[in-house]
């Protein structure tokens, strides 16, 4: 049998020399496409793995299930029906009864590690489509791989995978220009195109949250689930970095400016943030409202270094005028860019 590949932690310390962890509660949910969501908090990192057959797909966990959870629940969709929890010694056992076959390509199993700054403990995370089955990838024997989230500051950028998160999109058009209405949606989606084709050309390899205007949940998400989802790409993509874009906007239409927000998870958050801001600043004369430690969702809830860039004011009638156009979108692309190398030049740090 094909156990699941675990990958090392930060610290090079793996699940296999720790004592057996323990499954202390199993959520599920399910987005506007159908698609369901399972996740088992464990009591520290561990490891699982997929057997799929063409009547069911039973996940494995390396775990000891906690008495008071849940052993049965029911779905409604088109592939999953119901799922049957059970425990055997100190693995824990999830059965999920197919009404068509499942292809290897409609389902993902991974591993969040856990963050103490939100509470949240290390979790496994079986995503299925749910909905309408497509052609495409033929299913293999069944077998997932689990991922724990690493990331690299050395060795320069080439090779480094960031992830760029688009602000908004889709349900939620985010911010709206003072003068001609235009949606921050409609902005931070062609920056982050731009900047991915500049990393690229530097040699990183980049995904994206989204590529067109839509939710990256769903358009019935809650906040948290919206905003998670956009965290779930970076570690699903192993990424060695998270740059969310978006555009500011404040009553007072005379305020304007750069600002680039972090959270102090890593060593390496506010140093990221420090280089974009400097790099984005040299773009003209603008306000440098300056580096800010914060609790926003996506820079503290993910396991890389990441930041989230204000770029500019829509609500400022000169911003949103250079926000529009293309030539200054440009040069923000490249501000942002520059600011990622000059991070993995510079810094310092260790892998």
């Amino acid at each position: 049998m094909i156990l699941c590949v675990l990958v090392m932690s930060i610290m090079g310390v793996g699940c296999a020399n720790a004592a057996t962890p323990q499954i202390t509660a199993i959520n599920w949910s399910v987005n506007r496409e159908n698609n369901l969501r399972v996740v088992l908090d464990c009591t520290q990192l561990t490891n699982a793995k997929a057997e799929l057959t063409d009547t069911s797909l039973t996940i494995i966990v390396n775990g000891k299930l906690k008495p008071n959870i849940g052993r049965r629940y029911s779905f409604a969709g088109s592939t999953v029906k119901s799922m049957n929890v059970s425990a055997q010694d100190d693995k824990t056992i999830l059965i999920l009864p197919l009404k068509r076959p499942l292809k290897s390509s409609e389902y993902k199993l991974f591993v969040l590690r856990n963050n103490p700054g939100a509470k949240r403990p290390d979790r496994v995370v079986l995503d299925i489509v749910n909905g309408n089955g497509t052609q495409g990838e033929q299913k293999n024997s069944g077998i997932a791989n689990c991922i724990v989230p690493t990331y690299s500051v050395v060795g320069g950028i080439r090779g480094k995978h960031i992830t760029l998160d688009p602000g908004h999109g889709g349900s939620d058009p985010g911010a709206h220009g003072s003068v001609t209405g235009v949606q921050e949606k409609s902005i931070t989606l062609p920056v982050a195109q731009k900047v991915k084709a500049l990393l690229e050309n530097k040699g990183a390899i980049v995904s994206m949250t989204r590529t067109t205007d839509v939710d990256v949940w769903g358009s019935d998400a809650t906040d948290v689930q919206e905003l998670q989802a956009r965290v779930d790409v970076a570690e699903k993509n192993k990424a060695d970095l998270f740059i969310s874009v978006h555009c500011n906007a404040n009553t007072n239409k005379a305020i304007g400016g750069f600002s680039t927000y972090y959270n102090p998870k890593t060593p390496y958050d506010e140093k990221l943030a420090d280089f974009i801001q400097d790099r984005l600043l040299k773009t003209g004369n603008f306000r440098d409202l300056g580096t800010r430690s914060a609790n926003l969702y996506v820079n503290k809830h993910s396991s890389m270094p990441g930041v989230l860039v204000e770029l500019l004011f829509l609500s400022n009638e000169r911003e949103e005028k250079l926000l529009r156009s293309n030539w200054f979108r440009n040069k923000m692309a490249q501000a942002i860019a520059d600011g990622i190398e000059d991070f993995y030049k510079q810094n310092g740090g260790v892998s």
